[in-house]
């Protein structure tokens, strides 16, 4: 499938391809299949039926794109009741954004202290590895350093609300995502996102919470791996896959907070949290790479 997907979606960035790939496995599972069939004879109107029923809005919205882009990787015509389920609940979500109410998934998840919430979240985790720090670099385990690397993802993101980004970033200037020093800032560079062709590369310097985290951090990252990425998996220090990244973020706000919440809505908190400062605003639509319309979309109020 994803070679199939790469054919068709020439122009599609790798992590959107990662993205579509994701949902039309997830689509496969609703239909009952462990991984996507050869052809696309399960992408009907029963399970067209089934989403639409079981799903709330952005979900179904995202799985009727995911349904389109698997027709056009089995090279199927444009299939019209699933073309016109993917524009009608695309036009359905943009106007509910539009509203700026909050999603039920929004209220029900919504932290009381807002985006502040994860920060507070990040002290805490900090509390957990703080000991691990006073270990010589190459005596951690694993599952030791998978514990820092967590602090480290919620305290980014309690800084920067990237989307799924910070799992492809390298951790020397290499490829088209990367970290680098520049004097005694730390600087990142996303080269490639979801919405580079509209809005260009994403450059960052990072807060200063996150540079003085990421300068400890790295000793034990590049004493225990040789992947050359930022994030590492828990059992072997291998690459964390991006899905890996997002799932860990959704575990550990459900453990800690009692709240699911994911990257997207990391991404409606701070924009919600900024928006009453028209400099803050500006900033932040570099950082989420969004235009001045897509950022108003993503404030959400009561």
């Amino acid at each position: 499938m994803k070679a199939r997907l790469r054919s068709v979606c020439k122009n599609c960035t790798a992590s959107s391809l990662q993205t579509y790939y994701y949902n039309i496995k997830a689509l496969a599972k609703m239909a009952g299949h462990d991984e996507p069939p050869n052809n696309g004879r399960w992408i009907n109107s029963a399970l067209l039926k089934k989403i639409r029923k079981t799903l709330p809005l952005m979900k179904f919205k995202n799985m009727t794109i995911a349904g389109n882009k698997a027709l056009a990787a089995y090279g199927k015509k444009k299939n019209e009741e699933w073309s016109k389920a993917m524009q009608e609940s695309t036009t359905k979500y943009n106007k509910e954004r539009d509203t700026q109410k909050r999603t039920k998934r929004e209220s029900a998840n919504w932290p009381k202290e807002g985006y502040r919430a994860l920060a507070k979240l990040a002290n805490e985790l900090y509390k957990d590895v703080e000991h691990l720090y006073d270990k010589a670099p190459a005596k951690v385990t694993y599952p030791e350093l998978w514990e820092m690397m967590r602090h480290f993802v919620i305290l980014f993101y309690s800084k920067h609300a990237l989307r799924g980004d910070l799992a492809d970033i390298r951790i020397k200037r290499a490829g088209s995502n990367y970290i680098e020093k520049k004097g005694k800032k730390w600087h990142m560079h996303v080269g490639q996102h979801k919405t580079v062709k509209a809005h260009g590369p994403i450059e960052l310097d990072l807060d200063d919470a996150v540079a003085k985290q990421l300068d400890k951090y790295l000793l034990y990252l590049r004493a225990k791996t040789k992947h050359g990425y930022l994030l590492s998996t828990k059992r072997y220090g291998n690459k964390l896959a991006r899905k890996d990244m997002m799932q860990l973020i959704r575990t550990t706000t459900k453990d800690r907070l009692g709240l699911n919440i994911g990257i997207q809505m990391i991404r409606v908190l701070k924009t919600t949290d900024h928006f009453k400062s028209i400099d803050e605003s500006a900033k932040l639509r570099g950082e989420l790479a969004h235009g001045p319309g897509m950022q108003w979309k993503y404030v959400s109020r009561k």
